[in-house]
């Protein structure tokens, strides 16, 4: 793990394309062309052994590589699942690949590797073509030559290298399994276990590809995202008890919140009420165009079955043009509040799904960071001026037994907000100020 680890590193800090190495720029996986051009670079080193496609590197006129900007605000679109999709799309026989978003020394910011796996015993085809049908052919396949390019075999010496490799694949996956049947083993040794914090992140992940599906058409370059949001993400840990979606939402409806527009609220008007979608249900505001005018009202959230909650809302600063330009400006205390009834919500939907405590794990994501001013607008809290932050994303995370939380909300809240806060110039989160907001929080003293 820590040689893979390392190597991925290398990659982001020094770009540079091999035969098991393609570099690509920003792609637009939306588009079929780029998913295709993605996809056969994927069957190319599928079919030369394995290997990394880095992305967001362009190529200079010395062989070397740069970041391609603008760096895109978010790498949803570059997510395990959404990665994976494409490849099972265009591939024949289907095969896994392994994203990792890394971070890069130099600039601070991440990029997405793909891990293309090797070892297959037959030759992998093209089952689906590119819009143009020249980057990528129905049925060809396509491998890595030394120059190095991801092409068609062209001698007969590439396609016995590639022939050689497919046999030497099942001979050696034959092997493994009599020696596996020898030692006991069984068939094949099962693959680990994703970790709760992966499978958190894969269930985010699928709920902002979704929102973002349901992004209204731009219209005279107006924006279609709103100037900063927050996701919340979380899971009750451990087997839950058969409920059908219908019951799932009563109990929903009951969970009770500290603030009017509390997160995960039920409503019942049209347009605006929960629906299924997908085996989940999913409710979101924003149809009547709030997603940008009003987006501290355009929430988006989802629930599941297995104890899974998302939660996507644009930023309060961002909604009252008449007290800061949005974008512009950070609260000093409402994330206190947006975040601690999040968690609140956690502790109270999983003391009513399971009887006892059960590990939650939860996650917070801020976007739009990047260029903002701490500032107080109620003004009950004093801030010195120009604390801006210069990043724009912040994520962290924590695992906590549902039976804690209300009583360590406080110390929960604080360690999870603390660095966020510090991206504004340094700025230390008193865990007074803390305190006293969860006690008015608590008591619906809004003002």
């Amino acid at each position: 793990m820590a040689e893979i680890t390392a190597q991925l590193q290398s990659l982001v800090d020094d770009p540079r394309e091999a035969q098991d190495i393609e570099v690509k720029q920003w792609l637009d996986l939306a588009g079929k062309g780029d998913q295709a051009t993605l996809a056969k670079a994927a069957i190319a080193l599928a079919n030369h052994g394995g290997g990394f496609i880095l992305l967001g590197f362009k190529e200079l006129a010395d062989g070397a590589f740069e970041p391609h900007l603008p760096h895109p605000e978010s790498l949803v679109t570059y997510s395990q699942d959404a990665i994976a999709r494409i490849v099972a799309t265009y591939a024949e026989p289907p095969f896994q690949v392994y994203v990792t978003h890394v971070f890069r020394n130099a600039d601070g910011t991440k990029y997405p590797v793909v891990q293309v796996p090797g070892s297959h015993r037959t030759p992998i085809i093209a089952k689906k073509g590119s819009p143009d049908q020249k980057t990528l052919i129905p049925g060809r396949v396509y491998i890595r030559r030394p120059t190095p390019e991801s092409a068609e075999p062209g001698s007969a010496i590439e396609w016995r290298d590639l022939l050689d490799r497919c046999i030497r694949a099942g001979r050696d996956e034959l092997l493994d399994a009599i020696r596996g049947v020898l030692d006991g083993r069984g068939e094949a040794t099962a693959p680990p276990k994703p970790t709760s914090m992966e499978v958190l992140q894969a269930w985010t992940e699928a709920g902002v590809d979704r929102w973002r599906a349901l992004a209204p058409e731009p219209r005279d370059n107006a924006p279609v995202d709103p100037p900063g949001k927050y996701i919340v993400a979380y899971q009750i840990e451990g087997e839950l008890p058969e409920r059908s979606l219908n019951e799932l939402l009563d109990i929903l409806r009951v969970v009770p919140g500290y603030t009017g527009w509390r997160p995960w609220w039920v409503p019942t008007r049209d347009g605006i009420r929960p629906y299924l979608f997908d085996g989940l249900i999913e409710c979101y505001h924003g149809y009547d165009g709030s997603r940008t005018s009003n987006p501290a009202h355009a929430d988006f959230w989802r629930a599941s079955t297995r104890g899974q909650m998302l939660i996507i809302r644009g930023l309060d600063e961002d909604s009252y043009s008449d007290r800061a330009v949005p974008g512009t400006v950070f609260d000093v205390v409402l994330p206190v509040w947006r975040v601690g009834e999040c968690l609140a919500h956690a502790a109270k939907l999983a003391s009513r799904l399971v009887d006892g405590a059960r590990s939650v794990t939860f996650s917070l994501t801020y976007t739009g960071l990047q260029g903002r001013e701490l500032v107080h607008m109620e003004r009950r809290r004093f801030v010195h001026e120009g604390r801006v932050a210069r990043q724009d994303r912040f994520s962290t995370s924590l695992t906590v037994p549902s039976d804690q939380i209300a009583d360590q909300l406080p110390e929960l809240v604080h360690g999870l907000l603390r660095p966020l806060y510090a991206l504004f110039d340094f700025f230390e989160l008193p865990k007074s100020l803390v305190d006293d907001e969860l006690m008015r929080m608590r008591s619906g003293r809004y003002n």
